[in-house]
């Protein structure tokens, strides 16, 4: 199965419209890990509360699909078959979790609305405590009584206890250190292993993507602006804003350069302003669309840029 978020726009006010999102189309599958990329205001928190069924769209639609087949059906919307196929991991962990409840009603919490008996859950939530690497003894402690990287893996035990299809990971390691922030990758990418589930996860962080991703989408200003897999979007960006967010990491790409900040100014369709990309052409009056450029692999940029060609003197 894949979850299918097809044409999304998300506008906010009504005579001052915000448009947070605008057309976005992305599928995520069992299995797999699609990333979507961005700095903060591109949308793509938005997108994971769509996802997640805690945004409702402005238009376009959230169904499922099963992988190979034409038809689109089944669990739109904030609907209960929705809720339990996706779960969400939120960005802050310990803010996540209800301070006044021990971590086991946390944990077991999605399961008392599935119906299943309290000694069958404990069962379960014990076997999932220890998955993630943490000791029974911690399912009597509060919020307060643990550490970020503890409750981190409280909260992706949480989001797996009800065995979703999907599991959203929103900045998933922003706030550990990078220590923990390692070990947390290594388990989400053993669970996946383990149990199939599909990942959406919401970051700035490209470290992070090179370790757990399958598919990357690239969105400024609430559009994708490249989309492919995670291999050729890293090792051959084409379109100048990827190719500015990876020069702007700390181990960064020999062959891009750029000098300029990565916030660009906004343009009335979304492409980067003439004053700051590299490459100005017809896509600034018409709109750049999404230019195939390899296999899976499109950009929104009418050159399709090449990272020596966008690579300032």
């Amino acid at each position: 199965m894949e979850l299918v978020l097809a044409d999304i726009e998300v506008v906010y006010g009504k005579r001052t419209r915000n448009h947070a999102v605008r057309g976005v189309s992305l599928r995520v599958r069992r299995g797999e890990t699609l990333a979507v990329v961005g700095e903060s205001g591109s949308g793509k928190t938005t997108i994971a509360k769509v996802a997640a069924g805690l945004q409702k769209a402005t238009s376009g639609t959230v169904a499922w699909q099963a992988t190979g087949d034409g038809g689109v059906g089944g669990g739109p919307g904030g609907s209960p078959a929705r809720r339990q196929r996706v779960h969400m991991v939120f960005q802050h962990p310990v803010q996540s979790l209800d301070p006044s409840w021990r971590i086991r009603r946390s944990v077991k919490e999605p399961l008392r609305y599935l119906g299943m008996a309290d000694d069958e859950a404990e069962r379960l939530v014990r076997r999932l405590i220890a998955e993630v690497g943490l000791d029974a003894q911690i399912l009597d402690r509060y919020p307060r009584e643990v550490s970020g990287g503890q409750a981190q893996r409280v909260a992706v035990a949480r989001a797996l206890v009800a065995d979703p299809e999907i599991v959203i990971l929103d900045e998933p390691t922003a706030s550990l250190d990078q220590t923990v922030r390692g070990r947390i990758l290594t388990l989400l990418a053993d669970l996946q292993v383990r149990t199939g589930v599909g990942y959406l996860m919401i970051t700035h962080d490209i470290s992070s993507v090179r370790r757990l991703a399958t598919r990357i989408a690239v969105m400024y200003r609430g559009l994708i602006v490249e989309s492919g897999p995670a291999a050729a979007v890293l090792e051959d960006p084409r379109h100048p804003y990827t190719q500015a967010l990876i020069s702007a990491v700390p181990v960064a790409d020999p062959r891009v350069r750029w000098d300029g900040v990565v916030a660009l100014p906004r343009h009335p369709d979304g492409t980067l302003a003439v004053t700051s990309c590299p490459v100005p052409g017809s896509c600034h009056e018409h709109g750049p669309g999404l230019h195939e450029v390899g296999p899976d692999h499109v950009a929104g940029c009418t050159k399709a840029v090449d990272p020596q060609k966008a690579a300032t003197t």
